[in-house]
């Protein structure tokens, strides 16, 4: 879970308990009708902050059960410029694998940390999950592990142009479509969050 979801969790169980608290004090006095309508607002949207974050877990856990595991190399960091934690985004780990067919490839994980915590040093390995397009990972699986053929995932090669397919990637952002590298990780040139394609 990360910052975000926890201030939410924490930002819904806190709705809750005072839309409850002040819907039972009416209720105690005697009041009802619309002055009850406001703390039971302010309980529901306490709810949907508890339940908007228990529908990611699932999702996050879906991934990591039914996907493809692959251990990986942290190359690097991207914001994760949806939301900001104290006034600053929150970092997201940019990684390397080798696929099925042993070709490299990239991928942005959700990691959301925050800017300054050393939760994953480049070039420690993780293992991730990818299912239909979608990347979790396990954060307890940071490991100094050496892979094969580690050395070609921290090298700074380019992308090379023959073992590249271009694809039409909509951007979950701003929802501007561009063509980008399948199998890397591409910044949308405008809003600039970062997409795996």
């Amino acid at each position: 879970m990360n910052i975000a979801q926890r201030i939410l969790l924490i930002m819904g169980f806190g709705y809750i308990g005072i839309g409850s608290v002040v819907a039972l004090a009416f209720v105690g006095f005697g009041q009802s009708g619309p002055y009850i309508m406001l703390p039971l607002l302010f309980a529901a949207l306490g709810t949907a902050f508890v339940a908007g974050v228990f529908i990611t877990a699932a999702k996050k856990k879906r991934i990591t059960r039914l996907g493809k595991r692959y251990a990986a190399k942290i190359y690097g960091y991207v914001d994760n410029t949806s939301y900001r934690v104290n006034g600053a985004y929150t970092v997201n780990t940019k990684v390397h694998y080798f696929d099925e067919t042993g070709t490299e490839r990239e991928a942005i994980i959700p990691t959301s940390f925050a800017r300054g915590s050393n939760n994953y040093p480049i070039g420690m390995t993780i293992d991730i999950f990818e299912y239909n397009g979608k990347f979790s990972y396990d954060p307890k699986s940071v490991r100094n592990e050496i892979l094969p053929r580690e050395y070609e995932l921290m090298d700074d090669k380019p992308l090379e142009p023959e073992k590249a397919r271009t694809v039409s990637v909509s951007c979950q952002s701003c929802g501007a479509t561009y063509e980008a590298a399948s199998g890397y990780s591409n910044k949308c040139p405008y809003c600039g969050n970062y997409h795996n394609a």
